[in-house]
Parts: C-alpha cells; sequence; structure tokens
C-alpha cells in the first residue's frame, strides 16, 4: 500500500483540539487506511496510535529544553477504525525530570470508553559527548538489493493497513528460528495530516512491528498480540529509517515476550520490549 491509497497524507486527520487551563491538551482523529492493524481491518494498529499518544505528551509544555527518554504504551482493548480522542498531561513538572500521561477514548452506542494510555519520561539535555558509548554494534543500512525486494520478506497477510504502508528492507526472514531477524522500515508521510513527519513519533510507530518482525510463529497458525510497547531511547532518532534486530521468547503457557534494538542510519538509539499474548487459529 502506498501513500496515495490511504485516503489522505497521514495516518490520522485531526478534526478538533483544544487546551484547558491546567495545559491539559485534547485532541480528535479520524484513522486512515494506513492505521489499520495486521488482524483485523476493523480495528486499528497499537504502532499509530502509541505514536499518537507520544506526539501529545511531546507537545505538552515543559519546564526545560529536554526529549523523551521512554514510552510506555497500554492497549486497554480493541481500538475500532473510528475517531479517536487523545488527552495529554504533566504528571509531574519539573525543571530536570517530568513524568507525562496520555489517554485514547473512543465513543460508542455502548458509551466512551478509554482504548489506550501511554506514560513517558521527559528528561532534561544537555551535552555529553565526551561519553557517548553504545553497547549495540552499528547495523548496516539498507542495501539496493534488500530496497528493490521491498515488502517480499513481510508475510503476505500484513501487507495492508499499517505495515502494508511502510518501505520495507528485510535483511533476514521473519520468523525464522535461527537467530534474530533484521529489517529497516521507513514511513514516508506524516502521523498526522498536514504536519511535518516527526522522527520520534516514527521511531515509536516502526517500534510497535518488532513482535512481528522477530517473530518465531506462523501468523497463519498464531496470533500474536502484544499488551503493551515500551521503548527506551538513549539517543533521539533520526530520519525516516528505523532499523530493528528483533526476536522473540515463546513461554509454555502461550505467553511471550518481543525484544528489538532499534536503530536509525547513523547507528543504535534503543530498545524495545513487548509482552505477547499466544492465541492458536
Amino acid at each position: 500500500m502506498r501513500t496515495d491509497m490511504l485516503g489522505f497524507e497521514g495516518c490520522y486527520r485531526r478534526i478538533d483540539h483544544h487546551r484547558d487551563e491546567q495545559s491539559h491538551v485534547s485532541e480528535v482523529f479520524i484513522p486512515s487506511a494506513a492505521a489499520i492493524g495486521p488482524w483485523s481491518n476493523d480495528h486499528q494498529h497499537g504502532g499509530p496510535v502509541g505514536a499518537l499518544l507520544t506526539r501529545s505528551m511531546r507537545r505538552l509544555p515543559h519546564g526545560a529544553p529536554g526529549r523523551i527518554a521512554r514510552t510506555t504504551v497500554e492497549i486497554l482493548g480493541p481500538i475500532a477504525m473510528a475517531p479517536i480522542e487523545v488527552t495529554a498531561r504533566v504528571v509531574r513538572p519539573g525543571r530536570k525530570v517530568e513524568l507525562l500521561s496520555a489517554v485514547a477514548h473512543q465513543r460508542s452506542e455502548a458509551g466512551t470508553r478509554p482504548v489506550a494510555q501511554a506514560s513517558a519520561w521527559w528528561l532534561r539535555t544537555d551535552e555529553s559527548p565526551e561519553v557517548v558509548h553504545s553497547p549495540e554494534p552499528r547495523l548496516a543500512a539498507p542495501t539496493d538489493e534488500e530496497l528493490a525486494r521491498g515488502e517480499e520478506g513481510v508475510p503476505a497477510s500484513w501487507r495492508r493497513g499499517f505495515v502494508g504502508s511502510l518501505r520495507w528492507a528485510v535483511r533476514t526472514r521473519i520468523g525464522q528460528i535461527d537467530g534474530p531477524a533484521i529489517a529497516w522500515a521507513s514511513m514516508p508521510y506524516p502521523l498526522v495530516e498536514g504536519e511535518d513527519g516527526d522522527d520520534l513519533e516514527r521511531c515509536i510507530a516502526i517500534a510497535d512491528a518488532a513482535n512481528g518482525v522477530g517473530s518465531r510463529l506462523n501468523p497463519k497458525d498464531w496470533v500474536f498480540m502484544n499488551t503493551e510497547l515500551t521503548v527506551h531511547l538513549a539517543q533521539p532518532p533520526a530520519g525516516e529509517w528505523t532499523g530493528m534486530v528483533a526476536e522473540s521468547w515463546i513461554g509454555e503457557d502461550a505467553v511471550g515476550m518481543s525484544s528489538a534494538v532499534l536503530s536509525d542510519l547513523t547507528g543504535p538509539v534503543g530498545r524495545v520490549a513487548q509482552s505477547l499474548l499466544l492465541e492458536r487459529l
């Protein structure tokens, strides 16, 4: 799926927004086809929703220059392909450290319910070039051959919605058994129509695909849904491309976890972890 098939340029279009006296920010968005998840055309992918929550927290007023160092997104239930309202606030203000939160709600005939929530730590930034260190090796950039193959390495059933809207460069077969899987993905459009594409938002959205990239299970036989997403970023991500060295850990009781090292084209930037709920099809 390419961006001209999304309905509009972006995963979401903002249709309403306001800020109250306590600087709480509330916005309403409608999803495009790029927000569709891998398991059902009726539900949104957790990646764009997590990026939307992170976007709202990032845009809150802050006491000092800084950035989000950790984001945790909790998926509270199925998120329908319908308007979504996101409200964000500063829970714990500070000069060096702030705790942020955001909640996404949807309305139905049964009433309004929360469908996802997130928290983030905002840390004051300074300069530390003399002590820069990464424990992870640099991931080689996508090759022309990998870019030419595109999404061929992505399971056919996932080549729609959000996953299908991304550009892919798959280095090792997704679903392989021996060792982690390696893939690059690019989100070549903004999260919200009319806005400049933000590198943090792109990284958070793509990071949610780590459980698919590092899967050891055939999606024809198993559903392996992540109930949450936690991303730690030691380095601010830059650019459209996010690399993942991902693998899954499957328990004997149909519960597991996914983890991945995240990179941009300059080097490693952080790590992602997700809890997995497994179900046989």
